[in-house]
């Protein structure tokens, strides 16, 4: 006897194209699959057929129809027949949506233009629905969505893959081989290889993106990695916490997306847009937003900054008589040339032809503009090899500053452009300020630092010394080392004058070997007739200090003399110790090491914590002279210097007054304990010859206390007032 026929599925199709119903039908006919379909094309319908009496075998979704969310459709369903399985039926869902609608509980995805996998998926949606009927428990479901993801996602271009809640890889998709040149078994047996291969400079990023993951909303991110091959490529990343049945947290699943193509087109368009193809550098219309960023800063600020433009001298004869060709590989060896000269973060741009704008941020170490303005006409002056062939061409640049010349971006350049046709008017190769005043103190300091630059160089510098006396028994222990500067035709010009331009300039550091090493010779000249005091004292500039080529100038010094180093002393600003704690700490450290004295100067005047005084041994603290100028008459400084004194002396240093100019003022600095002074009271600075006569006579005072000679003998006019005489 046969046996009778199954029953037919029961399908309920949610399509709203009548033709494609029809199709669908007669598809199923076609293939033996007996089955009763019914249409509903609105969620009315739907809602009166989930509520029929009819049980349903299986539902087929169309992904979209007009008036009816997918999404809400799924929610209908699972509401009404929460095991009836669905599949995904679509023309136009992509495969990332459907992979992120198999996690919301569709069963299955079939393309309309593949409907010959359609009975297969029906097949294999009805007996994993008996399956899941069968096993209740959340493991084997999970095996189940993994499989279904896994093969969706082998078949997916994107590099798919699945993580566990350690971090460890459950699934990594074919894909990733194609685009990072790493097979999956690598990712496998090592969870960290994601972490190397991405672009150090995303690496943050991906970190803290990775922390956010279980968020609620989690936001793609892209980034780069560096292929097996060395390739740079750009990644796209979307990724989502999975959770089991009862809501627990059981790893992500996630994608990358190759979009390198994508993100190059990207660059290609915006460098078209904001740069000059020749030379890389930012163009007409970047710059523009440099300066509006640069004007917006500078009045939240409060501060200052420069505008210059740059026109090549000769370079349109250049052009003309060599080519086009060689005139732009000189506008770009220009533009290179331009940038190694720049501090960094100042904005150059190329805005045609041979003109450049560069905006000059004004920095604390940053040397003045009117000198960084002639080391860029100095660095293009020197020849350029094209082609083999020396060319020499110049610059003349017109400087207008912010605000005094111009609040608006129009304003500013006109006054710059005024300042460049002067300088191209008055002989090229030359720097103009839009304001005549500037002009003319920028004519005079780079004059001034051309001639300290000769003197340096020549024989015009001297050093002076001032002694420091002890306040108890009036002894000269120390000297301060103070360069002067004899010009040949302006005379002995001031310290204030040439030294801040030495330090804007860079001329500092020749400058401060220059009085290091004159300093120990004279040391051991002293030490050699027996009349050096037991130190003697050289300033060290922040720039000298900011690089390492300090250390191995005392070292020379040292070797050169042979002077035992604890008779040299170093005196640091207390402003470069507390700006730049990390570098002053470790110069000060090998300076410790190599057993000469330290000496914090202009102590007082850091406004900062003194916390950093317990990190690093000094020998001495000199007390500011702002402080010491009316310590009898203002209480406050009083109170700093009694403070300062106490400090020193608990830290083990000695303590020096500097600019003591009265009897009253030496007196309550005894009585404050201070151990040194230094100033006017005792002696102005004395030229080499006029220190050695004060010291031999300081020697031969202390042999003979009775001497009167005073007017011939300083120090022994020190003593006196010194002692209360």
């Amino acid at each position: 006897m046969n046996a009778s026929p199954e029953p037919p599925l029961n399908l309920l199709v949610i399509e709203d194209n009548p033709a494609d119903f029809r199709l669908l039908v007669r598809h199923l006919h076609k293939e033996g699959l007996a089955a009763d379909c019914t249409r509903v094309a609105s969620n009315e319908e739907l809602e009166a057929a989930l509520t029929a009496a009819s049980p349903w075998t299986l539902a087929l979704a169309d992904y979209k129809i007009p008036g009816m969310d997918f999404v809400s459709t799924l929610g209908m369903i699972r509401a009404r027949c929460p095991e009836l399985p669905v599949i995904l039926l679509s023309g136009t869902v992509g495969e990332e949506r459907a992979v992120e609608l198999l996690h919301c509980g569709v069963g299955d995805f079939v393309l309309k233009d593949h409907l010959i996998r359609l009975v297969p998926a029906i097949k294999r949606s009805l007996r994993e629905t008996e399956d899941q009927r069968a096993r209740r428990d959340a493991q084997a479901a999970l095996r189940e969505s993994e499989e279904k993801y896994r093969i969706l996602a082998d078949y997916s271009p994107n590099w798919e893959y699945w993580l566990a809640p350690d971090g460890a890889y459950r699934y990594v998709s074919p894909a990733c081989r194609e685009v990072s040149g790493y097979a999956p078994a690598e990712f496998f047996a090592d969870p960290g290889l994601m972490d190397s291969i991405i672009h150090p400079d995303d690496l943050n990023a991906w970190q803290m993106h990775r922390q956010g993951l279980l968020g609620t909303h989690p936001v793609p991110l892209s980034f780069r990695i560096h292929t097996r091959d060395g390739d740079e490529r750009w990644l796209e990343h979307v990724c989502k916490p999975v959770l089991d049945e009862a809501g627990r947290f059981i790893g992500w699943r996630g994608s990358h997306r190759d979009v390198t193509e994508r993100r190059r087109a990207e660059q290609k368009v915006d460098f078209l847009t904001y740069r000059d193809p020749l030379t890389g550098l930012p163009n007409r219309s970047l710059f523009h937003e440099l300066l509006t960023r640069a004007i917006a800063r500078a009045e939240r600020t409060g501060t200052e900054f420069a505008l210059l433009f740059l026109d090549l001298d000769n370079f349109k004869t250049v052009n003309e008589s060599l080519g086009h060709s060689q005139g732009d590989q000189l506008l770009i060896a220009v533009g290179r040339r331009l940038r190694d000269a720049l501090p960094d973060g100042n904005a150059l741009a190329r805005i045609g032809g041979d003109e450049f704008n560069l905006i000059l941020e004004r920095g604390r170490r940053l040397p003045g503009i009117d000198l960084l303005a002639q080391h860029l006409i100095d660095a293009l002056n020197e020849p350029f090899i094209i082609d083999e062939r020396h060319i020499y061409i110049g610059v003349s640049i017109g400087i207008a500053l912010y605000p005094a010349d111009g609040q608006e971006i129009e304003t500013l350049q006109s006054s710059a452009d005024a300042a460049l046709n002067q300088a191209k008017q008055q002989g090229r190769g030359i720097l103009r300020f839009f304001s005549p005043e500037l002009t003319t103190r920028a004519k005079d300091r780079l004059t001034l630092e051309a001639e300290l630059r000769h003197a340096i160089e020549g024989n015009e510098l001297l050093l002076y010394y001032q002694p420091q006396t002890d306040l108890t028994s009036g002894e000269t222990v120390g000297l301060e080392a103070l360069v002067r500067w004899h010009h040949p035709e302006r005379g002995m010009i001031p310290p204030g004058d040439f030294i801040p331009l030495a330090e804007e300039s860079g001329l500092v550091v020749p400058l401060g070997d220059w009085v290091l090493h004159m300093a120990c010779r004279q040391i051991k000249a002293w030490l050699d007739a027996g009349l050096a005091p037991r130190r003697t004292a050289v300033n060290v500039s922040a720039v000298q200090l900011s690089r390492e080529h300090l250390i191995e100038s005392v070292k020379h010094a040292l070797r050169e003399t042979g002077i035992p180093p604890e008779r040299l002393e170093l005196e640091i600003t207390e402003s470069f110790v507390i700006a730049d704690r990390e570098q002053s700490f470790k110069a000060l450290a090998e300076l410790r090491a190599l057993g000469v004295r330290l000496s914090i100067d202009d102590f007082g005047t850091g406004y900062s914590s003194l916390a950093y005084l317990q990190h690093i041994e000094i020998h001495e603290l000199k007390i500011d002279i702002s402080f010491v100028r009316d310590v009898t008459t203002n209480l406050s400084n009083a109170s700093i210097v009694k403070a300062i004194i106490a400090l020193g002396h608990s830290l083990g240093s000695e303590v020096v007054a500097e600019g003591v100019e009265t009897q009253a003022q030496a007196d309550y600095l005894r009585a404050l304990h201070c151990d040194l002074i230094q100033g006017y009271l005792v002696s102005r600075p004395l030229s080499v010859e006029d220190m050695t006569l004060y010291l031999s006579r300081s020697g031969a005072t202390s042999r003979d206390a009775s001497r009167e000679d005073t007017d011939l003998d300083p120090s022994c006019a020190a003593r006196g007032v010194l002692q209360g005489s």
